[in-house]
């Protein structure tokens, strides 16, 4: 069928459809996102609407999107003693839709919505692109508009002066700039100030910063108090995220969180840094954790391998997967699920030999050897595939599901123009419900305990030493010890393997009595003990285990013990209006007023790169 108004007889008609119609196994993270790519509706003469969907446990897990004629008109039963009749209807039961179905595959990935039906032919003669913005879904009012056009009502203007008013959008927009200057004069100031008060009133508040030629700030980094004790407990294995800026100044946002005891994400410190580069990640990093994961980022890569020699280097699979379907599904099309499968068994595998075995096969099954996506991953295996890092301590922050917790937690940090007095005004908030949190924890790990479920030894010290969220790992583990069976015992070695799959990966497990290791490197990991591990103890009858596998960092005395920590907040501080009237008095340290960054032209999020589609990306 012609689509009027859109395809000219001179263009290529099949780059068009295919750069922007969606197929079947196309995949999207969310409803939103399925819902705005399909608004290239918008550009081919009609709308969409939002329509039936199906939910499971609450929640949505199918939606169709129809075309805005689909249907037919219901008539109305009318009435004769009154003038009335049916309103004219543009519905002529047109069937193109989009279904999308959510689908959650594996711990790795985070979930999908793939397209599973998408009819694309309509009854009627489409809209030409001018004729599409009259159309009612494209005359919504926003809330600002709402709001903008109520107020200019309440000034006395009518609707014909409200649509014709005598000035430009670029006027309108020198006020706003204006306005926010007048906000933002004092605000480095004011920041700094913050800081130093609440270090003058606690030694544990740490902060530090720079400032460019201009004496404008620069870069500066802040740890409220708690998290100095945080760190102290917690801090061995470090996550580092620069995936948020605060547009007000377009300064990317940095922040270094872990978890606690209770597996809950919990803050060691933030930064607002002018710019992404080496210099300015070098200039944060200067504690050396055991571990950290941080997203895919040249700058970081080369910040840390100078700045932190000695601490192990991982990137979170979550920022992987998440582009998975960008690069493979206009590749792959209906064979996208299966590589997610096969890509999942691979991320899996315990041993870097039988990885480099299954990883050759894999790519070649899909046809992948060329591909520059795939060789990529190959390339940077050692940041990202579990058994090469299995050596390490990471505490089992490399899961999807702790990368999507932390993104949560930073959400509490960004706003889509928040000044620096803002900005620290959340994280204090944050760090109130922190602290709320972890009191609420540990009041639960006092007074309502784990049950067990057998009557083991090994399962009740395991019940008293550590806290209910290491506990449930740690259970889930020693009722799965029982499913191995011992295939070799020689001296202190010993052979297990899954009871029921007689193909499946052997397990190698040394144990002299007082120290134990396996060829799992789930305990180096994670730092609790894993299945095999505890099948050889159940198989030699240790009733014990030894305090060197039970690490503090899981155990209720490091959640329970330090003193009550004191927050940066609006009742513990001086009141931040007055003082920030008081700081041109009040000069920190003696050195010049600091100046605020320049704040950004832009509102929203600042101009970057056009970051490619599918179909580029796959080529």
């Amino acid at each position: 069928m012609e689509e009027i108004g859109v395809i000219e007889e001179n263009e290529d008609i099949n780059s068009i459809e295919n750069e922007f119609e969606p197929f079947v196994g196309q995949c999207f993270l969310s409803e939103e996102e399925a819902f705005i790519f399909y608004n290239y509706a918008n550009q081919y003469g009609f709308t969409i609407r939002k329509c039936r969907f199906v939910t499971k446990n609450g929640e949505n897990v199918r939606r169709d999107f129809f075309c805005h004629r689909e249907g037919r008109q219901q008539l109305k039963r009318l009435d004769s003693s009154k003038e009335q009749q049916n309103r004219i209807s543009t519905r002529c039961e047109c069937k193109a839709h989009l279904r999308i179905t959510l689908r959650k595959s594996f711990d790795i990935f985070p979930q999908e919505w793939h397209v599973t039906k998408f009819v694309i032919d309509h009854n009627y003669e489409l809209l030409y692109p001018l004729e599409v913005r009259f159309l009612p879904a494209n005359r919504v009012i926003t809330k600002e508009d709402k709001d903008r056009v109520l107020l200019l009502k309440k000034g006395g203007l009518s609707v014909r002066h409200i649509l014709h008013l005598p000035f430009f959008k670029r006027d309108i927009h020198n006020l706003y700039v204006k306005m926010r200057r007048m906000h933002a004069m004092n605000d480095a100031m004011g920041l700094l100030q913050l800081c130093k008060v609440a270090k003058e009133k606690n030694s544990k508040f740490q902060y530090a910063y720079t400032n460019d030629e201009e004496s404008r700030l620069e870069h500066i980094f802040w740890a409220p108090t708690p998290c100095s004790d945080w760190h102290q407990k917690y801090g061995d294995v470090v996550v580092f995220y620069t995936t948020y800026k605060v547009n007000a100044y377009d300064m990317p946002f940095s922040i270094f969180v872990g978890i606690n005891s209770h597996g809950k994400t919990i803050l060691f410190g933030c930064a607002l840094l002018r710019n992404k580069t080496t210099c300015a990640f070098q200039w944060l990093m200067k504690n050396s954790p055991k571990a950290i994961l941080t997203d895919q980022d040249p700058w970081i890569s080369e910040a840390i391998s100078k700045e932190l020699p000695f601490t192990k280097h991982a990137f979170c699979i979550w920022h992987i997967t998440a582009k998975f379907s960008g690069w493979f599904t206009t590749i792959l099309r209906s064979q996208y699920s299966n590589w997610c499968m096969d890509f999942y068994k691979l991320y899996k595998l315990d041993s870097c030999e039988e990885f480099e075995h299954q990883w050759s096969q894999v790519i070649a099954k899909y046809d992948m050897l060329t591909n520059k996506h795939v060789s990529g991953l190959y390339q940077i295996k050692h940041f990202w595939v579990p058994c090469y890092l299995r050596g390490y301590f990471f505490r089992g922050m490399t899961t999807t599901g702790r990368s999507e917790s932390i993104n949560a937690f930073i959400k509490w940090f960004v706003s889509s123009h928040i000044n620096l007095m803002q900005f620290i005004e959340q994280v204090d908030l944050a760090i109130e419900d922190i602290e709320q949190t972890q009191s609420h924890d540990t009041m639960l790990e006092k007074y309502r305990g784990s049950s067990l479920r057998t009557l083991s030894p090994i399962e009740e010290q395991a019940h008293s030493v550590l806290t209910p969220y290491a506990f449930k790992i740690f259970q889930e583990e020693f009722g799965r010890a029982t499913q191995y069976s011992m295939l070799q015992e020689n001296g202190i070695e010993f052979v297990l393997q899954y009871y029921e799959e007689k193909t499946s990966q052997k397990h190698l497990v040394l144990w002299d009595g007082e120290m134990t290791s396996c060829s799992c490197k789930n305990f180096e990991f994670w730092g609790i003990l894993c299945r095999h591990t505890l099948s050889v103890f159940i198989h030699k009858d240790c009733y014990q285990i030894p305090s060197l596998y039970l690490p503090p960092c899981w155990c209720r005395e490091t959640s329970l013990g330090g003193k009550e920590l004191i927050v940066l907040s609006d009742e513990n501080l001086v009141d931040k209006e007055n003082m920030v009237d008081a700081i041109a008095n009040d000069v920190i340290d003696g050195d010049c007023f600091v100046h605020c960054p320049l704040l950004s032209k832009m509102k929203g999020c600042p101009k970057q790169k056009r970051m490619k589609g599918g179909k580029e990306m796959g080529k």
